[in-house]
């Protein structure tokens, strides 16, 4: 067979063949029978060894490419080609034409072709079947919005791609690039990290990053020996870029269903203020407002479901917070599905069940009063003293009831695990809304006392009118009746005088003198009463007041052996006063004052100037 031909058919072998091996049998084949060659080999890097005639013995053949052969072999160096390294053929014959030689490096050349027209193949196929799976690698890891599964799934499919004995998975967490989360696949605990050698293995680091931020590390160790094509590596970097793109998604979704799950408690926060602020309107009464204010806080359903709250208001008179009521549960409810009610029934039902704690007699020694007053929440101890029925491993928290600076209560709740900023802002607020509602039952009951005293007040003022009226009846009718009194008393005063001491009809014109007389006092002392007294002010000397009231009774005074201690300021100067009212005033307090001694003792009797808010007064 002719150079051309033969060369010709070599490169339709090449062209017809996609396996390696199996091609450069062929062309083994074809240049041992054609060139009537004893044999030939062809090495290629990574210990790839072809020989024709099968089952020869390639050794020789390496001795030669050693050079330790001796004539009948020859080297035929094929193109290096980049990642197949260098590759040999070697064919053995006693004699090499000229022609043969052109022969052998031509298809020396073709066979480095061919080498790399299968590795292009390969790479194509395995390029092909990597994106396939880098495509279902990326919808898997796209489902996942949890940072530890989007770790572990990522460091799975890291392996698999490229085939690397351990892969370690590290997240960051914070502006400080801090390590949340390292998790190995491969080798059992990270051994091969324990004893990392670099001549043994080598490590590539691969970024899981974005243009917002470097959001973990990816690494891999492989044998030195390993292969690591540049269709593996760029799968890997895509597979990096996929999970930082995920991973900040992540974050994203993260803060984001935070926000969702805040703003969904605030507004259930706020509908509990609404709803138990609308109840409150339903009741005035201080009792029922605590049982809402109770319910709001316990009941798992309708309110917040804390465990414990009680509730204590400040006693004026003793200076101390006292108990008022209280719940304390576990497992089922004491409020039930009822709707909010201030139902007598419904109350009683639940001030039965045990979860309901009867505060009454309870005064707490262990509640921070100073805290309190200056409006402090307070955080209590759980082996505090403040409640004989504190229990440990509860926080319980102390919010003080303020109507402005005033303190008229507290709340008390606990829960096991302790109460979040947005809980503490609740029951704060929830707090001041409970204070201004107590404070306002407070005042409602102080309107109804008002409210009662001024109807009382009224009544009152209409019964004066009426005696006011029937004063002045009274009045016109004494006048009415002093008129023919005083004639009849007059003419049988005359009558009295001109009889005869020895007249028997003298008897009776005394008699009539004598009721007429009394008649004339009763008429008087109506008159008196119904007259709607006034006084007559005017500048009098009090002390000459008293010297002329002591002075009528200093004779019964010496007949009830009663001394009389008088000290008299005579620099007084003379006030303004009604004389006839304060001289009834004082004639009064001096005769209560004999009655009450009886026999023996004494009587003081004092003036003095005082000064009282910048104004002077006299002070008897």
């Amino acid at each position: 067979m002719d150079f051309l031909t033969l060369v010709s058919d070599i490169c339709e072998v090449i062209c017809t063949h996609t396996s390696l091996k199996r091609g450069v049998r062929a062309v083994l084949s074809l240049l041992v029978e054609n060139l009537s060659l004893e044999g030939a080999c062809l090495f290629l890097s990574r210990g790839r060894v072809y020989v024709w005639p099968d089952g020869a013995d390639f050794h020789e053949y390496r001795k030669a490419l050693d050079g330790e052969s001796a004539g009948g072999t020859e080297v035929f160096p094929l193109p290096k080609l980049r990642g197949e390294g260098k590759g040999f053929l070697v064919v053995k014959k006693q004699d090499f034409s000229l022609e043969d030689e052109r022969v052998l490096e031509v298809v020396a050349r073709q066979l480095g072709q061919f080498l790399r027209h299968v590795r292009v193949q390969r790479e194509l196929k395995t390029g092909a079947r990597l994106l396939l799976d880098l495509y279902s690698a990326g919808r898997d890891l796209g489902s996942v919005l949890d940072r530890n599964g989007l770790a572990q799934k990522l460091a799975e499919y890291a392996r698999e791609f490229s085939e690397a004995d351990l892969v370690s998975v590290t997240l960051f967490e914070g502006e400080g690039r801090r390590a949340s989360l390292t998790l190995f696949v491969g080798k059992e605990d990270g051994d091969l990290i324990k004893f990392y050698n670099e001549d043994l293995y080598r490590r590539i680091v691969v970024p899981l990053a974005t243009t917002k931020g470097n959001w973990g590390v990816l690494e891999l160790y492989l044998s030195r020996d390993a292969a690591f094509s540049r269709h593996r590596k760029r799968v890997i970097h895509i597979l990096a870029e996929l999970a930082g793109t995920f991973l900040e998604n992540i974050t994203l979704y993260d803060r984001l269903k935070f926000l969702l799950e805040e703003r969904e408690e605030r507004i259930r926060f706020l509908s509990i203020l609404y709803q138990v602020g609308n109840a409150y309107r339903w009741t005035s009464e201080l009792r029922k407002r605590f049982f809402l204010a109770l319910r709001a806080l316990t009941d798992p359903h309708k309110g917040l479901g804390l465990p414990e709250a009680y509730f204590f208001i400040r006693d004026e008179a003793r200076g101390v917070l006292k108990g008022v009521m209280g719940v304390s549960w576990s497992g089922e409810s004491p409020w039930g599905d009822q709707d909010w009610t201030v139902d007598e029934d419904y109350i009683k039902k639940v001030e039965a069940s045990p979860a309901f704690v009867d505060l009454e007699s309870v005064v707490p020694s262990g509640l921070p009063w100073g805290e309190l007053e200056k409006g402090e929440v307070v955080h209590l101890p759980s082996q505090g003293s403040a409640l004989p029925f504190m229990r440990k491993g509860v926080v319980y928290v102390v919010f003080p009831l303020m109507a402005g600076d005033n303190l008229v209560g507290a709340l008390l709740v606990g829960k096991e695990g302790g109460f979040d900023s947005e809980e503490i802002h609740f029951l704060t607020m929830f707090s001041h809304q409970l204070a201004l509602a107590v404070e306002s039952a407070r005042l409602q009951e102080v309107l109804k006392v008002t409210g009662k005293e001024l109807k009382e007040a009224q009544e009152r003022f209409l019964h004066s009118e009426k005696l006011a009226a029937l004063g002045e009846l009274a009045a016109r009718v004494v006048h009415d009746l002093k008129n023919p009194l005083v004639a009849i008393g007059g003419f049988a005063r005359r009558l009295h005088e001109k009889m005869a001491e020895d007249c028997p009809d003298k008897v009776y014109t005394g008699t009539i003198l004598k009721e007429v007389e009394e008649a004339e006092k009763i008429l008087s002392n109506v008159l008196g009463y119904a007259r709607v007294p006034s006084l007559k002010k005017r500048f009098a000397d009090i002390n000459a007041l008293l010297d002329d009231i002591l002075f009528l009774h200093a004779e019964e005074m010496r007949d009830r052996n009663i001394v009389l201690v008088k000290k008299l300021d005579r620099s007084l100067p003379h006030i303004s006063i009604d004389p006839a009212q304060m001289r009834q005033v004082f004639m009064n307090l001096v005769s209560n004052a004999l009655q009450a001694i009886g026999k023996k003792g004494s009587v003081a009797v004092s003036t003095t100037r005082v000064e009282r808010d910048g104004r002077e007064y006299v002070k008897v």
